[in-house]
Order: C-alpha cells, then sequence, then structure tokens
C-alpha cells in the first residue's frame, strides 16, 4: 500500500477509536439512547473494507454499525445525533444506535443478531437483476455464525452466484462466550466452503491484509464469479456494551496482550517505517479530536424528534 493511502485510512482509523470512546462517555452520562456496542480495536477491519468498495455499493451493518457507518461515508455529525437520538442524525434520531439507516452513503442495520446476512443476499441478488456490477457487503460477528439465517443466507449466495461480500468479525467473544466454546469447527471460514463459498481467515488488526484480502473479494464479486466469504480475527478492547462487567469473563491480561497487536498502533508503526514523521501523526490525531470534539457538541444542541416527527417516514392507511 502506498503510503498517502495509507496515511487516508490512519485518519478514517483515529476518527473511529476516538468518535467510539466519546460515544461511550455519553452512554456513561446516560445520554446515548438504547445499547451502545463499542467498537474499538476492531477498526482495521471497517475501513480496510469500505476503502475497497464503490460509494453505489450497499452495506449491512449489525451491533457495532457506528465504525462501519463512518467508514462508508457517514459524517460523524450523522452518527452523533442518531445514537443521541437527535434530529439531525441519519435517521432523524429515530433509529437510535443499531436501527439506523444512511440511504443516501447506502449504509443500513439492525439489532437482530444474523438478520442483516440474508437481507444482504436479498440486496444482492437484486444487485444482480441490475446488472451493473455492484455489490453487497455484510458485516457481523462470530457468534452470528451460529444463527439459522447465516446458514440459509449463504447457502443461497452460493447457488445464485450472488454479488456479496461476507465479512466475519471474529472478536473471540459472542457478548460473554469465548468463541472457542461455541463455534463447533476452526477456522469459522470453513463453514463457509461447506456452501461452496471461497472462504478465508486473515488477520483482522492487519490494515493491509484486510485492504488486500478484500480488494480481491470485491474483485470476484463484482465480476460475477460468485460471493466470498472472509472471517477477520480481531477483538473489542471495550465489554459487549456500555457497563459490560467484562472481568467476569475476560482477564486484563488478555485485553492487555490484544493491545499490543492494535491496528492502529500497527499501521502507526509502518507510517513511521516509512518515513512519516510522528509529529506529523501526533498532529493529525489531534486535528481529528479537536473537529469530534465540535461535532459533538453540535450535536448535543440539536433539538429531539417530536411525536408527529416520529411518525413521518411511517406508512398507515388513509381512514
Amino acid at each position: 500500500m502506498d503510503k498517502e493511502k495509507m496515511l487516508k485510512l490512519y485518519r478514517q482509523m483515529i476518527t473511529l477509536r476516538h468518535f467510539d470512546e466519546m460515544c461511550l462517555e455519553l452512554k456513561y452520562q446516560d445520554l446515548i439512547m438504547n445499547g451502545f456496542h463499542p467498537y474499538s480495536g476492531q477498526e482495521a477491519v471497517a475501513v480496510g473494507v469500505c476503502s475497497a468498495l464503490n460509494p453505489d455499493d450497499v452495506v449491512l451493518s449489525m451491533h457495532r454499525p457506528q465504525g462501519h457507518a463512518l467508514a462508508k461515508g457517514s459524517t460523524p455529525r450523522q452518527i452523533f445525533c442518531e445514537l443521541l437520538g437527535r434530529r439531525g442524525g441519519a435517521s432523524h434520531g429515530i433509529g437510535g444506535p443499531m436501527q439506523f439507516i444512511d440511504t443516501p452513503n447506502l449504509f443500513f442495520c439492525g439489532s437482530i443478531v444474523g438478520s442483516n446476512i440474508p437481507i444482504a443476499g436479498g440486496v444482492a441478488l437484486a444487485l444482480k437483476r441490475e446488472g451493473k456490477s455492484r455489490i453487497s457487503a455484510c458485516f457481523f460477528g462470530d457468534g452470528a455464525s451460529n444463527t439459522g439465517a447465516f446458514h440459509e443466507a449463504l447457502n443461497l449466495a452460493a447457488i445464485w452466484e450472488l454479488p456479496a461480500v461476507f465479512i466475519c468479525e471474529n472478536n473471540q467473544y459472542a457478548e460473554a462466550m469465548p468463541v472457542d466454546e461455541f463455534v463447533s469447527v476452526k477456522p469459522i471460514s470453513k463453514r463457509a466452503e461447506a456452501y461452496g463459498l471461497k472462504g478465508v481467515t486473515i488477520d483482522g488488526n492487519d490494515l493491509e491484509a484486510v485492504v488486500d484480502t478484500t480488494e480481491k473479494g470485491v474483485a470476484q464479486a463484482r465480476s460475477g464469479n460468485g460471493p466470498v466469504f472472509i472471517e477477520m480475527v480481531t477483538y473489542r478492547f471495550k465489554g459487549h456494551y456500555g457497563g459490560d462487567p467484562e472481568h467476569t469473563y475476560r482477564t486484563k491480561e488478555e485485553v492487555d496482550a490484544w493491545r499490543e497487536k492494535c491496528p492502529i498502533k500497527r499501521t502507526k508503526a509502518r507510517l513511521l517505517e516509512e518515513g512519516t514523521e510522528e509529529s506529523a501523526l501526533d498532529h493529525l490525531e489531534q486535528e481529528v479530536i479537536k473537529g469530534l470534539e465540535a461535532d459533538r457538541a453540535w450535536s448535543l444542541e440539536q433539538p429531539f424528534p417530536t411525536v408527529e416527527q416520529a411518525t413521518d417516514h411511517v406508512m398507515i392507511p388513509l381512514t
């Protein structure tokens, strides 16, 4: 990867990291509506995958959509407002942390585990019939690979040779249960091979590996050669949700060991190797933080939806 592209993606990753940390603080202040699931530690997946997509490709997300949405093109103000339930949100503050959509950026998410996988297949079927070489990209966690929806969707995607890329973010835990205790085969990508999909497992904290593998998968799907399944092994630095008593199921030593594999830390090291000055990276990070602080302040000033506005986009029978 050339240094200019790596620097651009590095900026996106630190934006996701600081945005996520600010959101967790807002959740602790009880300002974020409903549950909030931190994405810190998994930034290379969102940024790397979305860098390989075109603006007219469709993304289907799940429990940790904020990182995917920002990487797909949503603005921090849109997502801050959506999580805060304010009118400036991507869904006008009606969707909340796990139910919002950003139609102009072709981003959609939902909170039922695994439910987005068959929807991604349906979208891919529509895109195939459209015949314009667009693809559907679907993010889901390791736990979703145990749902019936996962198996049905992959089977149909393979049979119909759909233009879809399935991204399994294996962050080691389905809520509080270690992946080793609920998956019968390793790696998870073997499950895709059972349905005739090309399955591959990579280091999801290696930005260059994520970009390279996704670009190849996207090229296959876009050219009409069928769907691809990529398992990206990563780790969430925070609990499953804001306030999660994570000490009951994982140790500080385990978290610290994974923090040494931080995708941002590793990308920064690569940039330094390529000759980027550390002072320039520090300045970039401070610039990002300053911008996010302004976005957060603006979002907190936006109004809540009224009852009437809450039904703006709901279709009801005329009486």
